[in-house]
């Protein structure tokens, strides 16, 4: 009788212990989202940040969005309106092989509070910087650095918008060229960023790449010449690629927060122009979701690539 008795109290125990540990947090919400916890009879506001446990419920808003970060790292979205349990959310979640995502799903909700400013209070100063640049000057500004640290990976570049005639320019020209000044690549585009894909450059043995930008039907009006920067220390790269690698495994489903994800791997490791193709693609799956913008505009202003609108 003592052993079923130890017995029942160990079950009970560790059914206690699951209820009481965290399952998710919350990353990121859209809307008037609820908990609905145990311990309360009246529902509560989804904020970021907010922990979530086996026993809790949520109920997503019509037009609601909830990004959620599992324990193990992972991530998932809820966009359909609905009341979910969260210990019936686990099963969506392959919590396997999470290790690296962890690590920068704290740094998320870190940028999130980060010196306890109030994040929707600045949405509207942040989301302005996100957009096409739009000074009005006779030369074109790229929102880069001068010198750029990446890995060879996606970047997105962007320009401000330049008018011939007081009319907007028709075609720019992006040419790369290695430190020979050999042509690498020369892209067109209509538009005032370019996507470039900079495994296909070669650039872990060309090392440096220099870029600029001219409008095709006014060439004079160029950009000064920037540089990219492979990683240069060896084995930093290794390192870099090896958990980068890791880290796009784990988060191999094409969603909004698994691209936040990436992006925030690309900011804390300085690689500017690849953290911003990811915030890029964030904001391009979920549009209407103004907290990718405002994360987004929030990274620009602080890497002092953008002024805050007043």
């Amino acid at each position: 009788m003592k052993k079923l008795s130890l017995l029942i109290v160990i079950f009970a125990t560790s059914i206690l212990s699951f209820a009481q540990d965290e399952i998710f947090k919350v990353l990121i919400t859209k809307g008037s989202n609820k908990a609905i916890v145990a311990s309360s009879t009246t529902p509560q506001d989804l904020i970021v940040g907010k922990k979530l446990y086996a026993t809790d419920k949520v109920v997503v808003a019509t037009g609601g969005y909830l990004g959620l970060s599992h324990k193990s790292g992972k991530t998932i979205e809820l966009k359909t309106a609905g009341t979910y349990e969260v210990a019936k959310l686990v099963e969506q979640v392959n919590t396997q092989n999470a290790s690296v995502s962890s690590k920068y799903v704290t740094y998320v909700a870190g940028q999130m509070t980060a010196n306890n400013e109030d994040l929707a209070a600045n949405r509207y100063k942040h989301m302005a910087v996100t957009g096409s640049v739009e000074r009005k000057t006779d030369k074109i500004k790229p929102m880069a650095p001068s010198q750029a640290t990446v890995l060879d990976e996606l970047v997105i570049l962007k320009w401000n918008l330049i008018k011939v005639n007081n009319e907007p320019a028709k075609t720019y020209v992006v040419t790369f060229t290695n430190m020979f000044d050999e042509e690498l690549l020369v892209k067109e585009t209509s538009d005032t960023q370019l996507v470039v894909d900079l495994a296909k450059l070669n650039l872990k043995s060309e090392k440096n790449i220099v870029w600029y930008v001219k409008v095709k039907e006014a060439q004079t009006i160029r950009s000064d010449k920037y540089n990219l920067q492979y990683v240069s220390d060896e084995k930093k790269a290794v390192e870099l690629h090896d958990q980068f690698a890791a880290l796009k495994s784990e988060l191999s489903e094409q969603t909004a927060l698994n691209k936040l994800l990436l992006a925030s791997f690309c900011a804390e490791n300085k690689l500017t122009l690849n953290a911003m193709e990811y915030y890029e693609e964030a904001i391009a799956l979920e549009p209407e979701v103004d907290e990718f913008k405002v994360i987004y505009g929030k990274y620009l202003i602080d890497s002092g690539l953008a002024k805050a609108s007043k």
